[in-house]
């Protein structure tokens, strides 16, 4: 989305984290923007955006939101693919918009994404996922410091030369291309919740547009994110 798309509009989030999207939403110009989450990121997320007025947080399941059906738009960004259920959560979103409001959501694709479901959901069901979060994010260390450096020294200056003839051959580019900018802690994040999520879905592009369907959304949007993910956008009726 556009930040132009943002002005005046009461917006909420489902899975705010630790408040990175609150705050673009609220900056851009948003009436009124009201994050949700479960866990206890809601606690970073407040304090990301105590000093802005229109960015609110509220801890909740986003199974049942204590909203009416008040929003012009509503987004998720990352969360639905770690919900056990994310049909019923993306259903529970789109129930709070108002009539002629949007919904968008950004899921992991399973396309492209082979060795992620093959190599490192095996780690993070088995181990990473059981262990205790602070050591697990002491433990991370090692592997954000792999993909730092690679994005830094790699993927960012060949990416930025010229070189994009040679770039589009590294593996997993356009990921790694859009991530380069992060810093430290940013990247940290990623790799961490990869690692420790309990549940961690990938969605193909048929099951994507069945899921607007059962919204009967109207002039529905997806398309493919990075080569990596899946991004949707459509009208609620």
């Amino acid at each position: 989305m556009r930040p132009e798309f943002f002005a005046n509009k009461v917006m909420l989030e489902g899975g705010c984290g630790k408040g990175r999207h609150t705050q673009l939403a609220a900056s851009w110009g948003a009436r009124e923007v009201i994050g949700i989450d479960l866990s206890e990121a809601v606690e970073s997320a407040f304090a990301a955006t105590r000093g802005t007025p229109n960015a609110h947080v509220v801890q909740a399941d986003i199974y049942k939101l204590p909203f009416p059906q008040i929003f012009d738009y509503a987004f998720s960004v990352g969360v639905l693919h770690h919900l056990p259920d994310p049909r019923a959560g993306f259903k529970s979103l789109a129930e709070k918009v108002k009539p002629g409001g949007h919904l968008s959501a950004w899921v992991y694709g399973a396309e492209n994404n082979e060795w992620i479901t093959r190599w490192i959901n095996p780690l993070r069901k088995g181990l990473t996922s059981r262990i205790i979060h602070a050591h697990c994010c002491t433990c991370q260390k090692l592997p954000t410091a792999a993909l730092y450096l690679a994005t830094k020294l790699i993927y960012r200056p060949l990416n930025r030369r010229g070189n994009g003839a040679i770039a589009q051959h590294l593996f997993y580019n356009d990921y790694l291309k859009a991530i380069s900018a992060f810093g430290w802690r940013e990247q940290h994040t990623i790799v961490f919740d990869h690692l420790v999520a309990p549940t961690a879905s990938t969605f193909r592009v048929r099951s994507s547009k069945t899921g607007w369907r059962e919204i009967s959304a109207n002039d529905v949007q997806i398309s493919w994110h990075n080569k990596n993910s899946w991004r949707g956008f459509g009208e609620i009726p």
